[in-house]
């Protein structure tokens, strides 16, 4: 149901008669448009994620530190809301404007929206839930020991982690999706390090509101990242990579895909005869020469 209500958009959206184009062909067919729109879209991101990461980083204690929380997202709230209201914009008719289907089938687009969600939901999550007494959280405390051994162990962990989350990428001969599970399992736990060792060496601020600021980090991280992604064909559907019954057929949902694209390339010819049959020869028409006929002669005394 939803393929086809993209389908639609793709097809019938801002299309007046049976000659007119929809608004997706139309932008997808312009010569300047679709780009200009999609490179504000990008850099619209750039300055939305850099605001909300100014205001993450002040909430772990990691930055502007000099700066009171409160009056630091006064500051750049107008700029956060400004651009997300243009990054919506322009994200949702650079979607409509290449090709709709292909974003809906896309892995990388549907984790992009996923984790967009996410990134929606803790923004919600923190200015319902957390965010009661920011005032307090102006100030941070110094900080006492430089490095107790707690701590010690949570650099141990972060920096093993990444070790062997970097070898891991030279390793060849192991399954793909074994190798990519334990690549994300690998990441998730120097993630959870990193900030455990922040949380550790820089208190003061409640670990709910760090919590906060670091899936906040995190979710915009990989919102930006499968966006850049979704340019690349690695798992399209039809790839030969792509086997049916894998695991990127099914989430991308790849049998209606295929089938629509099917059915679109199978448009029957006009004049095909009939399987077996020759095609009729045309009869020739009473008024043309015949192939064969000597060109007429001039008279004597016409000719030059």
């Amino acid at each position: 149901m939803l393929h086809d209500f993209v389908n639609w958009i793709r097809e019938d959206l801002g299309r007046f008669g049976e000659d007119g184009q929809s608004w997706s062909h139309q932008l997808h067919e312009s010569l300047f448009m679709w780009n200009i729109i999609e490179g504000t879209h990008v850099l619209t991101i750039m300055f939305f994620a850099g605001t909300i990461w100014m205001i993450d980083l002040r909430m772990m204690g990691i930055a502007f530190k000099n700066m009171p929380l409160s009056k630091l997202s006064d500051r750049v709230l107008p700029i956060t809301i400004i651009s997300l209201l243009a990054m919506v914009i322009t994200g949702a008719i650079a979607f409509i404007g290449r090709d709709p289907l292909m974003y809906y089938h896309n892995i990388w687009f549907r984790l992009k929206m996923v984790f967009l969600v996410a990134a929606m939901i803790n923004i919600l999550w923190f200015h319902y839930r957390v965010q009661k007494s920011d005032v307090a959280w102006d100030v941070i405390p110094p900080m006492s020991d430089p490095l107790p051994v707690k701590r010690t162990l949570w650099l141990a962990a972060l920096i093993a982690l990444s070790f062997v989350l970097l070898v891991s990428f030279v390793i060849s001969g192991v399954d793909v999706w074994v190798m990519a599970a334990a690549r994300i399992v690998l990441f998730i736990g120097a993630v959870v390090a990193l900030f455990m060792l922040i949380h550790k060496r820089l208190p003061g601020l409640p670990l709910v509101v760090k919590l906060s600021g670091a899936l906040s980090m995190l979710a915009w991280f990989l919102v930006i990242i499968f966006g850049r992604f979704i340019a690349y064909d690695w798992f399209y559907c039809e790839k030969e990579t792509t086997t049916p019954g894998s695991l990127m057929y099914v989430l991308q949902e790849c049998d209606s895909a295929l089938a629509f694209r099917g059915g679109e390339e199978e448009a029957p010819a006009e004049d095909v005869a009939p399987e077996g049959e020759a095609p009729a020869e045309e009869a020739p028409s009473e008024d043309a020469p015949a192939e064969d006929a000597a060109p007429a002669q001039p008279t004597p005394g016409q000719g030059n």
